[in-house]
């Protein structure tokens, strides 16, 4: 099997190019592309930073140095839960509102390009095919086959 015949590979490919689009233009306006992604996930009423991690797939020591770089463009602030203070909530501030607006827009713009090209129906079953996949990842037994798979790695 070649590597282009597997759905990792065009998986991986795909968001490859999509991230480097997303990448330039967020440079473009002086912004890691992370911070991008951070600021579509934070709620309007704040979102706990631990949330934040799995949103974005990403560690917690990435994240950390996220939200930290954020924090020092005045993108976010971090408050205590006043229901919990052990947890630290993650509020965009007004520059945040503004930089998740333009990020929004570029999603949406790139969304409606990709959509105007390949058309609703097409759309509507990639992402309900991708929802089925996310879903499959979800239970890495169903393709692992549990703890009987021998690692080919391991001799």
């Amino acid at each position: 099997m070649q590597p282009q015949d597997t759905l990792d590979f065009h998986l991986r490919w795909g968001w490859a190019k999509l991230n480097r689009l997303y990448s330039a233009e967020a440079d473009r306006r002086g912004i890691p592309v992370s911070y991008v992604f951070a600021l579509l996930q934070v709620d309007r009423h704040g979102t706990p930073s631990t949330q934040l991690g799995p949103r974005m797939g990403m560690e917690a020591t990435s994240l950390s140095r996220t939200l930290n770089g954020m924090e020092s463009m005045g993108l976010i602030e971090r408050r205590s839960d006043s229901t919990d203070g052990r947890r630290a909530l993650v509020f965009l501030t007004p520059a945040g509102v503004a930089a998740r607006r333009e990020a929004r827009d570029l999603v949406k713009a790139v969304n409606g390009r990709i959509r105007d090209i390949l058309g609703d129906t097409e759309i509507e079953m990639l992402i309900s095919n991708l929802r089925k996949l996310n879903e499959i990842f979800d239970r890495p037994e169903q393709l692992l086959g549990g703890n009987n798979l021998q690692s080919p790695l391991a001799s």
